[in-house]
């Protein structure tokens, strides 16, 4: 088995230094989402929702749109960091 030369050793380091940088980059990106879904879902039921007609993951924000037991229509925005419900 050849030896690698300098250069190619040089080039896998900064391939590897540039896979390790993209990776620790995905993680800062996506490690403030800690409210799943289906957190999200419980915490609108708690709020008074009974039928959760959409949710959908806007930025930092979950968006749930639904009915009450009093068929009345209900809108919530919780954020994605905390489960705090917003205005």
């Amino acid at each position: 088995m050849p030896i690698p030369s300098p250069s190619r050793r040089l080039l896998a380091a900064l391939a590897l230094n540039a896979l390790l940088a993209a990776t620790a980059h995905g993680e800062e990106t996506y490690a403030y989402a800690t409210i799943s879904e289906q957190r999200a879902r419980d915490i609108a039921w708690s709020a008074g929702l009974v039928h959760i007609e959409v949710i959908i993951r806007a930025g930092d924000r979950w968006e749930i749109a639904g009915r009450t037991a009093e068929d009345d229509e209900m809108s919530l925005d919780i954020d994605i960091k905390n489960g705090r419900i917003l205005d």
